[in-house]
């Protein structure tokens, strides 16, 4: 068996040592028109961003032989937002960032700390709620260009192989 430690900022030792206690996450979609952010629990202010009170539920990570972890996301299907996201096709490959936070008694929150870095992979919809895979960035996986560049898109003269394309 592999023990892995990691350690914690102090204000988080505190809130998870009390008996009860509850973590927030806050999910970071990077997509290309904008990024999105969103929280699990009240509205949140990290890096200058501004998380939305709790329009995202985190699901459960597992691990995969390869290394990464996959899990999902439930987004809230209010206005039927998250449903036009997944029915136009943008949530597929979609850089995502999730933290783990945690509440502070006497206000605010501990330091926001890493949970998952990954892609958003596959979807479900539904009336009030959509369900969103996860996969977690490893060492093995990594995000590649999903954009083409080829005379079926309209590019008529193309570079040889081996340049770069900026």
């Amino acid at each position: 068996m592999v023990e892995v430690r990691r350690t914690l900022p102090a204000d988080a030792q505190v809130e998870i040592a009390i008996d009860f206690t509850r973590p927030v996450y806050l999910v970071r979609m990077q997509f290309p028109a904008g990024t999105a952010y969103m929280s699990t629990g009240p509205q949140i202010t990290f890096a200058s961003d501004i998380y939305a009170e709790g329009q995202v539920s985190v699901g459960t990570f597992s691990w995969n032989a390869d290394g990464s972890q996959r899990g999902d996301i439930i987004l809230s299907n209010e206005g039927n937002a998250a449903s036009a996201l997944i029915l136009a096709g943008t949530v597929n490959d979609v850089i995502i960032d999730i933290y783990k936070t945690y509440l502070i008694s006497g206000g605010g929150n501990t330091a926001p700390q890493p949970y998952i870095t990954g892609s958003m992979d596959g979807s479900e919809v539904g009336a009030s709620s959509s369900k969103v895979a996860v996969l977690s960035t490893t060492a093995q996986t990594a995000s590649v260009p999903s954009r083409y560049y080829t005379v079926a898109e309209g590019f008529n003269w193309l570079p040889i192989d081996g340049e770069v394309v900026t």
